[in-house]
């Protein structure tokens, strides 16, 4: 009786240190966090004593980040539990140097585009758009920062991606493939997204390039670009789409492995019968590739 008492003594002060350990690991964790912060002010000060006064989001630099602590990880605790815990704190941290809004086209699946907009964007201010050009428009008119539209079906009359190639969004870039951890192979549909907003893409050091080309619909055979090694055929836009459907051009949206900047890059992967036949290059964006389940170290 009077061991088992002891015993139960024991365990309880054993439990209370541990706790009490993990009360301190909160604290530090903490402290850290606040002192992470007020370098991240810092650094937005200094930015701005300098001119520069861009929206302060870098996908490269947070997918950097986020490979590193993945290659690094190990435990018991989910890898998916401590990409959310980063992107929570690389989305405040965004806000603490500019607050900002995202316009979300979600009208086929509100609660699935909005659950990729807080995973990535958390606290932001959420608008919702019926159509992907709504979305982009209002990023090209700086109401919003980012724009996160839906994947582009292959065959489709969904054209707002030529409007960032040749049309009254150049100036916006796809940043992003959401979400940015990959969904395991069991989820049969899963639900990605581009995202979209003014910021010049980095290289992170794993990236899909995405490009636009034009070309004499008479005389190209897609089939070309899907035997390319590094390329892949995204959405042929219908020939029937408005005013471009009378003309004898029609486009494509490639992706293609690899950073690239100049359409020249482009042109230089496409088989050499192909580039006579192409009328113009655009490259609309670059982002990081998303982290596998196949990047995720195993724990004993």
């Amino acid at each position: 009786m009077v061991t088992a008492r002891l015993d139960k003594i024991v365990k309880q002060l054993s439990l209370d240190t541990l706790r009490t350990e993990i009360d301190a690991i909160d604290d530090e964790i903490h402290n850290l966090l606040m002192t992470r912060t007020e370098l991240v002010t810092k650094i937005g000060k200094l930015k701005q004593r300098a001119g520069n006064h861009t929206f302060s989001l870098r996908p490269a630099r947070e997918a950097a980040i986020m490979r590193r602590l993945a290659a690094q990880h190990k435990g018991p605790f989910p890898l998916s539990a401590l990409i959310k815990i980063w992107r929570e704190l690389l989305s405040g941290t965004v806000r603490v140097q500019t607050p900002f809004s995202v316009a979300v086209c979600d009208g086929d699946d509100p609660v699935s585009y909005r659950g990729l907009v807080r995973d990535q964007f958390s606290g932001a201010l959420v608008k919702s758009f019926s159509r992907p050009e709504e979305a982009t428009a209002e990023v090209d008119s700086g109401t919003s920062a980012v724009a996160v539209v839906p994947l582009p079906a292959r065959n489709s009359a969904e054209f707002w991606w030529t409007e960032l190639a040749f049309g009254k969004h150049q100036s916006l870039k796809i940043i992003g493939l959401l979400p940015f951890l990959q969904t395991t192979a069991s989820e049969l549909d899963p639900v990605e997204a581009f995202s979209i907003a003014a910021v010049h893409p980095e290289p992170s050091g794993k990236d899909v390039s995405l490009a636009v080309l034009e070309y004499n619909r008479e005389a190209f055979d897609c089939n070309l670009i899907d035997a390319q090694p590094s390329c892949r055929l995204l959405s042929q836009l219908n020939q029937n789409n408005g005013e471009i459907g009378k003309t004898k051009k029609a486009m494509i949206l490639v992706s293609i492995e690899g950073f690239l900047d100049q359409p020249g890059d482009v042109l230089s992967l496409l088989p050499p019968s192909l580039e006579t036949i192409v009328t113009r290059v655009a490259i609309i964006g670059c982002y990081p590739k998303q982290l596998s389940p196949s990047d995720i170290p195993e724990t004993s």
